[in-house]
């Protein structure tokens, strides 16, 4: 049976090399940083030029409410009764469902 012993080398890195290892994880490390902060920002600037678009578009619009939009009034007055009525609450709104019991 073999016997093998084990020897640690040791590594001998001038500083000039450590530098210019440190170097390259840092230019690493800063290009992304880089992109993901450029990420995060072209994110918000859209989310403001959308912002900004919706308010241009409410601000042309004959209608900014829902309770004085002719359509829905006329549905109301034809189908649904009024605004709250059992029959609008059951078709038009939601209700929320606990689902934590199921998972």
């Amino acid at each position: 049976m073999a016997h093998y012993d084990y020897v640690e080398k040791a590594v001998n890195v001038s500083r000039r090399e450590f530098l210019g290892m440190v170097g390259v994880a840092g230019a690493i490390l800063w290009t992304g940083a880089y992109a993901a902060t450029d990420l995060v920002q072209d994110r918000n600037k859209y989310i403001k030029m959308r912002a900004q678009g919706i308010y241009k578009d409410d601000v042309k619009a004959k209608v900014r409410q829902s309770h004085h939009n002719p359509g829905l009034k006329d549905m109301y007055q034809k189908f649904a009764g009024q605004p709250l009525s059992p029959l609008a609450e059951e078709l038009f709104h939601t209700r929320y469902i606990d689902r934590t019991r199921l998972g």
